[in-house]
């Protein structure tokens, strides 16, 4: 090795090692910081910490009790917050996996600030060496859907980040859209409110002009964005994200909540048990083998086209109005696969 790598070397364990020294009361042994330096990839002596340690304690407020053996290590309680520029092989696997799943639910001031961070994480995740297995985290972990894979409409160069900017400097947009069942091209004022990620769409929920209900607009319809100087006015009263989107605002809602009853074979029940429909939902096994569910559900378009995709695996027992709307879909169905 290198003197100039030993030196680079020595200064990533060392800071590396600062960064697992509780501050007092808590401590830690030589040997545990040991063990943790080897989860991290580092393969050094025990002598080779205590000497770090010693070394460092000789101008950074580090104190040991030396009350029994082996010492324990700690920040004096009045050491100012160390500022090191390190970064552990944990965090740098974290950053890298949040920028590839999240990054699009950060501003682009955000993200710019990430970006020197992210490069820091990608170089530590590299020194941890190839068959590290942090270093294979991101190659051995997948985020699957349920339903088929949808290609995201394209939306406009710049509109997705004009958006996020408004949202984060609270400003209003003025938007040219093109609804869903419109042709024509309206321009709006729009007050924005929030934004939302249902995968392969994304909105942005807001208040159009002088209207005070929130809607949601897909921003794959959005011609154009412009950041307005007039600052948003407050959110309606009683506005909260979490209860717009339980309301069923993204859900194609038709009524209120049933209570659901089907009868589902051993396959889908066992799954079922597994994924609940509700907090309420009940199982009871009936004599043909087949389970009978109960749940309380908002019944929505998606409700029925997930039933629908059951096939047999299901039948809708109640309530009567669903059963009747199944069974009048799974008729037109089956005259669209009659051979002609």
């Amino acid at each position: 090795m290198t003197e100039g790598r030993g030196s680079r070397v020595t200064l990533q364990r060392r800071m590396l090692l600062l960064g697992m020294i509780p501050r007092y009361p808590r401590q830690r042994s030589a040997p545990e910081l040991l063990e943790r330096l080897a989860h991290r990839g580092l393969d050094v002596s025990l002598r080779t910490i205590e000497r770090d340690l010693e070394n460092l304690s000789l101008f950074l407020p580090l104190a040991r009790d030396e009350r029994a053996r082996p010492y324990g290590w700690y920040w004096t309680t009045d050491a100012p917050l160390q500022d090191v520029p390190a970064m552990d092989p944990e965090t740098a696997l974290t950053l890298c996996v949040l920028d590839e799943h999240a990054a699009s639910l950060l501003p682009p001031v955000a993200r710019a600030r990430l970006a020197p961070l992210l490069q820091r994480a990608e170089e530590v995740l590299a020194a941890a060496g190839e068959h590290s297995g942090l270093r294979l985290w991101p190659e051995r972990v997948r985020v699957l859907s349920s339903a088929p894979p949808l290609i995201p409409p394209p939306i406009p160069k710049g509109v997705f980040e004009t958006v996020q900017q408004a949202l984060l400097e609270r400003r209003c947009l003025d938007i040219d859209y093109r609804s869903r069942s419109k042709e024509a091209l309206s321009r709006y004022r729009v007050h924005p409110l929030a934004l939302v990620l249902r995968e392969p769409m994304t909105y942005l929920v807001a208040t159009v002009g002088e209207y005070t209900d929130p809607r949601h607009l897909a921003l794959n319809r959005f011609e154009s964005a412009t950041i307005s100087s007039e600052a948003v006015r407050d959110p309606p009263e009683g506005f909260d994200l979490n209860t717009f989107v339980a309301a069923g605002s993204f859900d194609y809602p038709e009524e209120g909540e049933i209570r659901l009853e089907l009868r589902v074979d051993a396959a889908l029940a066992y799954h079922l048990q597994e994924a609940r429909l509700s907090d309420d939902q009940e199982l009871v096994v009936e004599d043909d083998g087949r389970v009978r569910v109960t749940a309380t559900v908002r019944q929505t378009a998606r409700l029925r086209w997930w039933i629908l995709g059951l096939g047999t695996a299901v039948e809708v027992m109640g309530p009567s109005a669903l059963r009747v709307t199944i069974a009048e879909e799974v008729t037109e169905l089956s005259a669209l696969y009659v051979c002609r």
